[in-house]
């Protein structure tokens, strides 16, 4: 939510961009979850995973702020109760 504020408070004014048609916003949440989601996992990998590194595994990192952001769940009109748009939220800031 921070960097979010901060990228706003910064941006100069693009309304869209016209190729995917997505705005400013979603084009932020775009940016973010692409620095965290670069692979396919298998479920072994999670398990070895899980048990070396104390770090969330990296679908994770992406998904778990982004279920919890009302600003995200706007941005991509996703509905509510749905599995980015959980009723029950974890807002840190």
């Amino acid at each position: 939510k921070l960097a979010y504020m901060a990228y706003q408070k910064a941006k100069q004014a693009d309304p869209t961009i016209a190729d995917i048609g997505y705005d400013d916003t979603k084009m932020f949440f775009t940016a973010f979850v692409q620095g965290w989601w670069c692979f396919k996992a298998t479920d072994n990998f999670y398990t070895n995973f899980l048990h070396m590194d104390p770090h969330s595994p990296a679908e994770w990192r992406a998904k778990g702020p982004m279920m919890n952001s009302l600003l995200f769940a706007d941005a991509f009109q996703c509905p509510k109760d749905s599995p980015m748009n959980p009723a029950k939220k974890c807002v840190v800031w």
